[in-house]
């Protein structure tokens, strides 16, 4: 799998447990510090978050994320 098709399925996991959570992209992009446009285009795919970010994200939403 390329690493495009894994940052598909990662902002896709991430969006599917932050709506089961009942979170909007503004109490996500809250959580872990951003603002929501930056929020937004991360899980649209159009842009990154940084590693700390991420991880804050991840853990927050119970998801694992493993470094390979």
């Amino acid at each position: 799998m390329s690493w495009q098709a894994d940052f598909v399925l990662l902002t896709y996991r991430i969006r599917k447990e932050r709506l089961n959570k009942g979170l909007s992209q503004i109490e996500a992009a809250n959580l872990i510090g951003v603002c929501e446009r930056s929020y937004r285009d991360f899980e649209a795919g159009k842009s990154d978050l940084s590693s700390s970010r991420l991880f804050k994200l991840a853990q927050a939403l119970g998801i694992q994320i493993l470094i390979s």
